[in-house]
């Protein structure tokens, strides 16, 4: 493939990930639009990649995957930590992807080297990246959610390695690669990885997500000011 394909490519993404973005603001200002744009991108995973896994019988094997299902339940299931840990992890799902797309298209269009197929992936990322920060402006969180996220964090985890260990996923799936921290092989093949690379890696890996998770507070109490009570259900 050409520089000015990848150069296209590229340009796409970062337009999306600007639109998301600004759009993700835009719902903040007003409650029925920030309703139906959670509501709105749940149904469209719901109907295409939620429908897709059940009917074809798959099971996701990926985090991208996984927050797909988990956005997509909050149709239906009316539970404010879900939607919380749905807002953050989907956010961070679609920027990574985002992110390193822009870094690395190459590797992501070997793997996928149909355009269709390379445009379809990117938006739907985009969109898991617009729904997590529209949501952040739908349910107020809740420091006790902390909680709910790292046993979500943990479920994610174990439901990946159990798929890997019984050869469903192969030992392919990107977040396995993540977990056990040979993700970075996808774009440094030569990377040795030793002792003191796996004490730099888990300890950026663990700031960051730190990091990340006092991003997504501050973002919710800045929208939504903080409420004397807040149940534990939320529409």
């Amino acid at each position: 493939m050409s520089a000015n394909y990848y150069f296209y490519i590229q340009a796409i993404q970062f337009v999306l990930l600007c639109f998301a973005l600004f759009a993700a603001y835009a719902t903040y200002k007003n409650r029925v639009v920030s309703y139906l744009a959670v509501y709105g991108v749940a149904l469209w995973f719901f109907v295409f990649k939620f429908v897709r896994f059940f009917t074809s019988h798959t099971l996701p094997l990926d985090i991208s995957a996984i927050c797909y299902c988990l956005y997509s339940v909050c149709l239906f299931v009316p539970i404010r930590p879900l939607k919380v840990v749905a807002a953050q992890f989907s956010a961070l799902c679609g920027v990574i992807y985002g992110l390193v797309f822009l870094s690395l298209p190459q590797v992501f269009c070997a793997r996928d080297p149909e355009i269709t197929t390379v445009l379809w992936t990117i938006t739907n990322h985009s969109l898991l990246f617009f729904g997590g920060l529209a949501m952040m402006g739908h349910v107020s969180f809740k420091k006790t959610d902390l909680l709910w996220t790292a046993l979500s964090l943990a479920a994610m985890i174990a439901y990946i390695e159990v798929c890997v260990a019984k050869g469903v996923a192969e030992g392919n799936a990107v977040f396995s690669k993540i977990i056990d921290g040979t993700v970075i092989l996808i774009g440094a093949p030569s990377v040795p990885l030793t002792w003191w690379y796996y004490m730099l890696y888990y300890s950026v890996v663990f700031i960051l997500l730190g990091l990340w998770l006092a991003l997504t507070y501050a973002v919710n109490r800045r929208v939504i000011p903080p409420k004397k009570k807040v149940g534990f259900f939320a529409l």
